[in-house]
């Protein structure tokens, strides 16, 4: 390993404190453990809101300590239990006592204030030198109220309270490269706000639910949905509100499991990309709607997260100075495209490699770029089954869940259709000027290049760790599951060849010839109604006579 010492951006963070928002996200967690295990700090301050009746150090707590309960099905097949690996299992190892640095402050983005103590407000004034601001919602069909209340006000309240920070070198955003997705080529750079951001958060005010619901569409065009329409605008804010601070922006493009650090494969949720792995994995999502050719443009969330804590650091130091507010896009589509064809061949190799132990079907989807043949597909190897599975579970006097089920799953993909057929370009040269700055202990340590990024390779540790992390099964039962995989592509196939005899068997009838003959006859007689083919026939009988 690296020797720490000859790092300047670790030096610089040693006895700094850092403040974060989302810090019990995806992207916190990971945020948190790479400060710890990299960055000798002195303190980490957690913005965390009491959930379900747990407060905030117990919530913290289960953060750090956390244990995947029982698999659905490991016990029955080896009586053991699964222990899913935590995310600072490898700092737990090494360096224990990192760990209480960190603390929770009791607080709630959506509030004034943030919710702060007047305490613990002025703790946070006077000892932090970072911060990091990542809490957002990523719903995509969030009510505008709501989206805003998040996505912009609590930027509002972020930049509000930073401005009462005595020591603070560096503020760091965490924004979206969708935010612009109204244009294909996007550039790192502030693009203009599709409204005033006031006028916005006043009519969130001004106007009952009913109404801010029915004028949404026509506020957020050109963009689809008001996730993105607000992250453009909380950007605005930020540079609005903050000016004379210290601010950075990073824009992921879509953040998804981890890829070198700290754990291979890493996730710990089914948004985006990850839960349309899953239901492919599953054997249920069988069917996308997608572009011929666009570039998927995925990251690995330990990407953005390198990246932003070398920003910080260059923000107060001023290593690399771009011009204007610096803005840091964060993709792979520039300098490691990944077509939606090549995704579809490692996949291929992925799922069979890792399969899942208890698939719903065989996983053999497909993608279509015609939307008609798509909704026919969903229609008919998940709409139908699902009410029919209904039926018998209300026969047998059982709650019936499939049809809901089914229905979200269509939802989440639905909202992702935007994204799926268009392609944009994410240009990343100050991204890449800011790599190009460092020595090479630190871009050892605080890898965001995605130059040497590996396709194949990545899809297959991703799929390991849906299998791990999101399912809950051991690698031990690899051979287990790849015995169930094998049954189901015979029962597949078995199915494929039913239903392709019935088709025979229905298409050679008596019934279906005279259905033929007769849709013959009929289009014959409306030919012959058509003034054009009148016209030939009686240009045929005169040039005859």
């Amino acid at each position: 390993m690296t020797d720490l010492g000859l790092s300047e951006v670790t030096e610089w963070y040693r006895n700094k404190t850092i403040f974060i928002t989302g810090g019990t996200g995806f992207m916190g967690k990971v945020l948190v453990e790479k400060l710890l295990r990299s960055c000798p700090v002195r303190r980490i301050y957690l913005l965390m809101r009491p959930k379900r009746g747990v407060d905030v150090n117990q919530r913290l707590d289960d953060m750090f300590n956390y244990k995947g309960s029982e698999s659905s099905h490991g016990s029955s097949m080896n009586g053991t239990r699964f222990n899913r690996t935590t995310l600072f299992d490898k700092i737990k190892e090494s360096q224990p006592e990192v760990l209480q640095k960190v603390f929770a402050v009791k607080g709630d983005i959506t509030m004034e204030g943030l919710g702060l103590s007047d305490e613990d407000e002025a703790r946070l004034a006077d000892e932090v030198n970072v911060l990091f601001h990542a809490a957002a919602t990523i719903n995509f069909t969030e009510p505008m109220r709501v989206a805003v209340n998040m996505n912009m006000l609590g930027t509002k309240r972020v930049v509000s309270l930073a401005r009462k920070m005595r020591n603070l070198q560096a503020l760091v955003h965490v924004s979206t490269a969708y935010g612009n997705c109204h244009v294909p080529e996007v550039y790192e750079e502030l693009y203009p706000a599709p409204i005033d951001p006031g006028r916005l958060i006043q009519l969130t005010e001004w106007l009952d639910d009913k109404l801010l619901e029915d004028i949404t569409p026509r506020l957020v065009e050109p963009r689809p949905n008001t996730y993105t329409f607000t992250k453009a605008l909380a950007e605005h804010l930020l540079v609005n509100d903050g000016e004379g601070l210290p601010i950075t922006i990073i824009r992921p493009s879509i953040v998804c499991g981890s890829w070198r650090e700290p754990i291979p494969g890493w996730v710990d949720n089914l948004f985006a990309f990850t839960g349309l792995l899953v239901g492919m994995g599953k054997g249920v999502l069988r069917s996308l709607y997608v572009s011929n050719g666009i570039k998927l443009d995925f990251i690995p969330v330990d990407v953005p997260i390198n990246l932003m804590i070398v920003s910080a650091w260059n923000t107060a130091v001023g290593r690399y100075k771009p011009e204007n507010v610096p803005i840091y896009c964060c993709s792979t589509g520039t300098d490691q495209p990944l077509t939606i064809e090549e995704l579809a061949e490692h996949l291929k190799k992925s799922v069979r490699k890792y399969p899942f132990n208890y698939p719903l079907w065989y996983p053999d989807g497909s993608a279509k770029n015609i939307k008609f043949l798509h909704q026919l597909h969903v229609y008919a190897v998940n709409i139908i089954p699902a009410y029919i599975a209904d039926t018998i579970m209300r026969i047998l006097g059982r709650k019936p869940i499939a049809v809901k089920l089914c229905n979200k799953m269509v939802k989440a993909v639905s909202a992702l259709e935007y994204f799926m057929l268009r392609d944009w370009t994410f240009h990343t040269s100050k991204t890449n000027a800011l790599w190009r700055s460092l020595s090479p202990t630190d871009q050892d340590i605080y890898h965001f290049s995605v130059k040497d990024l590996d396709w194949d390779t990545y899809i297959q540790t991703y799929q390991k760790g849906c299998k791990q992390y999101i399912m809950k099964e051991e690698l031990s039962t690899i051979p287990f599951a790849k015995k169930m995989l094998t049954r189901m592509h015979v029962l597949h196939r078995i199915v494929q060849l039913c239903l392709m005899y019935g088709v025979w068997c229905l298409l050679s009838t008596d019934t279906a010839s005279a259905f033929y003959s007769a849709c013959f006859n009929g289009a014959s007689q409306l030919l012959s109604l058509t003034p054009a083919f009148v016209a030939a026939e009686e240009a045929a009988a005169a040039t005859s006579s």
